[in-house]
């Protein structure tokens, strides 16, 4: 089995569907916070960073947070966006 191509995030970010964004997906999604506590829940991430502050040096420097926060960009790509209107348009060019 062969690995999904990955689309780099900042082609994401300007990527348009629906009418929005993914960056003003993604901006909506942050401000959720249930969204995140529940994210946290599913999937052992620690995003809302309710832990002792200990803890969230260890999983900054572990590279932890970095990786929580992937898995939650790619959710919202995936479960979110990727559910708005039926394509993709193209990004504005500059």
């Amino acid at each position: 089995m062969t690995e999904p191509e990955t689309i780099p995030l900042p082609i994401k970010l300007a990527t348009i569907r629906g009418g929005i964004t993914f960056h003003q997906c993604l901006m909506q999604c942050i401000n959720v916070p249930e969204l995140i506590e529940n994210f946290d829940r599913l999937k052992g991430t620690n995003i809302s960073r309710k832990e002792h502050p200990i803890n969230l040096m260890i999983d900054e420097a572990t590279g932890k947070l970095h990786a929580d926060m992937e898995a939650f960009v790619e959710f919202c790509w995936e479960c979110v966006f990727m559910r708005f209107g039926t394509k993709i348009e193209k990004p504005e060019q500059k």
